[in-house]
């Protein structure tokens, strides 16, 4: 087994847990202060959820496709008390209760609207990316972006172009789900995001993960389609640098983050550590 890849279940979870939660907090209880808000960000307004502590770095938590910030509650506070660190969540445009934004929004401007969203807030530099599904492709295209600004990235069961290029974008368009006569804005999000998702495959082809940047990928152990190619991009995913590693969510299917929060909130937390002691 090489390396950079670990193979975890629940057991191992729960006891690494503890084991982090000794290292970081060391016992003290931080006071968070939660707020639930509209952040504008010019063509329309975000739900923001915060768990926020004086902090340098923010941990923004990014849901899968159709979710949203609601996918991450039962472990925000716990994250934000156990690392020290803010904690963002939020709806993507059009989901949960964020404004739907233009017709024509794609992938680079919900990129775009986050990045905007964190500087009205202050919040710049010293960011830990956490990305599920389609949400993890989405904080790729980010630190492709903005290297800069980012810290870290935790990738859970995240949707990529090698995938799309080997399986096939129309394969994948058969088992994704489409509306045909959309009315709310969940469905129209949905379908725009469908709609604008070739663009957003161009602007990601061909570019690797910025070797510097310490990347985790959680891979689900019942990948969604087709198990072989999954797991074997995911693979090629961490294996550009010594700071990319791959974890094995053993026995879980894609909706890790439901399914499996104390392996999700332990990956973040050890990252997160892994930065501080640097």
């Amino acid at each position: 087994m090489r390396k950079n890849i670990v193979l975890f279940s629940t057991i191992n979870c729960l006891i690494f847990l503890t084991m982090i939660s000794c290292n970081i907090s060391g016992g003290r209880s931080l006071r968070i202060i939660k707020t639930d808000q509209f952040v504008d960000i010019g063509t329309h307004q975000l739900r923001v959820v915060l768990s926020d502590v004086p902090s340098e770095y923010t941990v923004v938590l990014e849901a899968g496709g159709g979710n949203y910030s609601d996918a991450y509650q039962k472990i925000q506070d716990t994250l934000a008390q156990l690392t020290g660190m803010r904690v963002m969540s939020y709806d993507r445009s059009g989901f949960g209760q964020s404004e739907l934004g233009p017709d024509d929004f794609n992938a680079l401007d919900e990129v775009e609207a986050l990045k905007k969203c964190l500087e009205i807030q202050g919040f710049n530099h010293k960011l830990i990316l956490v990305g599920h599904s389609y949400g993890g492709f989405l904080v790729q295209l980010f630190t492709l972006q903005y290297p800069e600004s980012v810290s870290g990235l935790v990738l859970i069961d995240p949707m990529n172009v090698i995938f799309v290029d080997r399986f096939g974008l129309d394969n994948l368009n058969a088992v994704t789900p489409y509306f045909d006569n959309p009315t709310t804005d969940f469905q129209k999000a949905a379908n725009r995001m469908i709609d604008h998702f070739p663009e957003a495959l161009e602007l990601a082809r061909g570019r690797t993960l910025p070797e510097q940047i310490p990347v985790v990928l959680i891979t689900s152990g019942h990948a969604p389609v087709s198990p072989d190619i999954w797991r074997q991009c995911h693979q090629e995913m961490v294996r550009g640098s010594e700071k990319h590693k791959l974890i094995i969510a053993d026995g879980n299917s894609h909706d890790i983050v439901k399914e499996n929060p104390e392996l999700v909130l332990n990956t973040i937390v050890e990252l997160c550590k892994s930065l501080i002691d640097e």
